[in-house]
């Protein structure tokens, strides 16, 4: 379009062509500004309502106001601090924005880059949208502990039907342009950003005489109630942006607009102000985001993984070999035998057709990357290779077998990486000629689903190799914590302490069905009892027959879980465990051991769900203070990401601080007598007594004056 009369605000650039059609860009040169999302708001508002009101004017073309990151959560949560402040900014924005899209002058948006978060929200004000088709559409703040705020909840379910808008705005769903003009978010899809111009040109001269604003599709209270009562059910109250969500929607129905964006401005603050979100965000926005960035002198190495050998191709290393020909890099996938690899690479095989079904990956992109996987049973098929990745079953001795075998497989600037659970890294380094080239890569299952990897730094591993594996981990795409060697390093550890705090509950008398239903009321996705069905009851003994000792609590479970096994409950694979399975239905139902004691009074349901996110917490703090973590925050992504542990806690950490450091301490008393797993080091007591929290908002109080713990 040709421009006339270019005006420069500080955020944004106003540009209006001979015909009268104003486009509006924000200015790139304030890209490196952290970005103050409210101000810029507040300007650009100004800005097209001033250029609105002059009669030249046909109509206005805004692009995605915002630069950068989605959401600047930081200064948001700063802003929320002043509640009367921010709650009268806000409600001057949106009755600016509500009047601007009550005007019959059209205003067209134009989605020039990824339409996420605050973006989609001031799209949602214009009367036609046209996205570019490459782009992604959606509200990733739910993940965050937030709602879409701005208006976009109210806008949002006027536009759209509640089928279409609740996966928007309740569970983070991100979509397409295409599916986003299919459900009518968006109205036209351009292939470049001056045809997209030229489109919204065109309607704004085909609108200029017309009410631009669409009519609101009619409310149907029955499909929000059917489409919302599983969300509610599987929410349970504990996520604050969920339940206020639906509160806005339910409450906004019959309403003048200017009420309904009341109630909306007035849950998102309340939203924003709750320490919940808070934890949320510090974590899985803030801390994850961390970990996926290279940063540090750790950040320098020229290492470059092109080739390398997994060993073993069960469900953990074929998940691997996925992940790492999905990353472009070819991977020799070994076994016992030929046909044991082949079949390995069946898995791969079968996740890269279901990503095609989905649109994820077309079929050129799957045989390039099934091209990549080489099954074989010899090592001599190795070559010189960038890194080994040892996966066969957790044995000290089958582990040293394999390792000792393909060592000198590795070329000079190669390191070995040991996928293990819980087996000291330093012990299984000794194998090794070159012991500071060996770590410790402990991936989750499924691989392709599961972004932790726990990187363990055994006594002998060098800064170099450490560099070398946190590459590997960002170049797979997933998200590493680094954390130090012992006896099930971090995450095992602490979720060997959440199955057996099960088993002790059940020992105690306490009936299985309430254990396994209060972890779920508590925020786990699945009960304990049922985890340790799904791993196996043998397996889980397996593990604890590798560690140096047990204490006599762990011995007790130990015992109890070695006798179902011997009576052939070993869990899921034998059909009998804690649950019983019928093999044609599929059905599970859940078994209680009549051999058993039964409280006749049983405890207060909360200490259940104190117990099983106490347990973990109390241990995570263990490894905070032997040195098997270095920071709060990488037991809280690796809780989270890892093992399930409740997001809306923020992780092991975060719970402790939401709970209260002095009033966890009483609880963990009050737990003392149950086992050796309750026991609280000194030093907690003494942070207790000081009122100690492990954050400040966003940021880590630790670490303290070691010498004084």
């Amino acid at each position: 379009m040709q421009k006339i009369n270019p005006t420069y605000f500080t955020y944004f650039l106003s540009e209006r062509d001979e015909q009268g059609v104003v486009l509006i860009s924000p200015l790139i040169s304030t890209e490196t500004i952290h970005g103050n999302d409210l101000e810029r708001l507040e300007e650009f508002v100004t800005i097209i309502r001033d250029q609105i009101d002059l009669t030249e004017v046909k109509g206005i073309i805004f692009k995605n106001p915002l630069i950068g990151q989605a959401i600047n959560y930081d200064i948001l949560l700063q802003q929320a601090s002043d509640e009367n402040s921010f709650k009268l900014r806000l409600k001057s924005l949106l009755s600016n924005f509500n009047e601007l899209n009550q005007q019959k002058k059209p205003i067209v948006g134009l989605m020039d880059s990824d339409c996420l978060s605050l973006q989609l929200s001031t799209q949602l004000w214009a009367h036609c949208r046209i996205a570019l088709e490459q782009i992604k559409i959606g509200f990733p703040e739910v993940n965050y502990g937030l709602f879409p705020g701005f208006g976009a909840t109210i806008q949002i379910t006027e536009i759209l039907d509640a089928q279409d808008a609740l996966p928007l705005v309740l569970q983070a769903k991100i979509i397409t342009a295409q599916k986003a003009k299919e459900i009518g978010l968006i109205d036209l899809i351009s292939s470049n950003i001056d045809h997209a111009i030229f489109q919204a040109k065109t309607w704004i001269l085909e609108h200029v005489h017309e009410q631009a604003r669409k009519p609101t599709p009619p409310w149907d209270g029955a499909q929000w109630d059917n489409l919302t009562v599983p969300i509610k059910k599987r929410n349970l109250g504990i996520k604050p942006n969920i339940d206020n969500c639906m509160a806005v929607i339910y409450q906004k129905h019959n309403l003048p607009k200017q009420e309904a964006l009341r109630i909306e401005i007035a849950y998102f603050i309340q939203t924003l102000r709750d320490p919940i979100t808070c934890s949320i965000i510090r974590t899985q926005y803030f801390g994850i985001n961390e970990a996926t960035k290279a940063t540090g002198p750790l950040a320098n190495s020229s290492y470059e993984l092109k080739r390398m050998a997994i060993l073993g191709a069960g469900m953990m290393g074929s998940g691997i070999a996925f992940e790492a020909a999905r990353s472009g890099i070819d991977v020799i996938l070994k076994d016992v035998t030929l046909q044991q690899a082949e079949q390995g690479k069946k898995y791969a095989e079968k996740v890269s057709a279901k990503w095609v079904e989905l649109g994820k990956m077309n079929e050129e992109k799957r045989q390039a990357l099934l091209s990549r996987i080489s099954p074989t049973d010899q090592t001599k098929d190795f070559g010189e290779v960038d890194l080994i990745i040892e996966a066969v079953f957790e044995d000290k001795n089958l582990k040293a077998a394999v390792s000792n075998e393909t060592l000198p497989f590795l070329n000079n600037n190669g390191f070995f990486a040991s996928n293990t659970t819980s087996l000291p890294i330093s012990e299984l380094a000794l194998v090794s000629p070159k012991p500071e080239n060996f770590i410790g890569m402990h991936f989750f299952s499924p691989v392709d689903r599961m972004a932790l990897v726990e990187i363990i730094r055994g006594k002998q591993t060098s800064e170099q190799t450490l560099s070398k594996a946190l590459k590997v981990v960002r170049q797979l795409g997933k998200i590493p914590i680094v954390v130090h060697d012992g006896p099930a390093f971090f995450t095992s550890r602490i979720f060997f302490n959440y199955l057996l705090e099960a088993v002790t509950m059940l020992l105690e008398g306490i009936p299985a069905s309430l254990i396994d239903e209060q972890a779920i009321n508590a925020g786990f996705a699945v009960g304990p009892l049922a985890v340790l069905d799904e791993i196996s009851l043998s397996l889980m003994l397996h593990v604890y027959d590798q560690l140096p000792h047990l204490h006599p609590s762990q011995r007790r479970c130990y015992d109890y879980l070695k006798k179902l096994v011997d009576s052939g409950r070993n869990g899921r694979k034998s059909n009998r465990g804690f649950y019983d399975y019928e093999i044609a239905s599929g059905k599970k139902t859940i078994w209680q051991d009549s051999n058993l004691p039964t409280l006749t009074t049983l405890p207060e349901t909360i200490n259940i769900q104190d117990r099983l996110l106490h347990v973990m917490a109390l241990d995570s703090y263990r490894c905070l203070i032997e040195g098997i973590l270095d920071r709060p925050i990488d037991g809280d992504i690796g809780a989270t990401l890892g093992i399930g542990y409740p997001i809306h806690t923020g992780g092991v950490f975060g719970h402790i601080d939401q709970v209260g450091l002095q009033k966890f301490v009483k609880d963990c008393q009050r737990f003392e007598r149950l086992g050796e797993q309750w026991m609280i080091p000194t030093s907690l007591h003494q942070l207790a007594a000081e009122n100690f929290t492990f954050y400040l908002g966003l940021q880590s109080n630790w670490p303290i004056q070691k010498q004084n713990l």
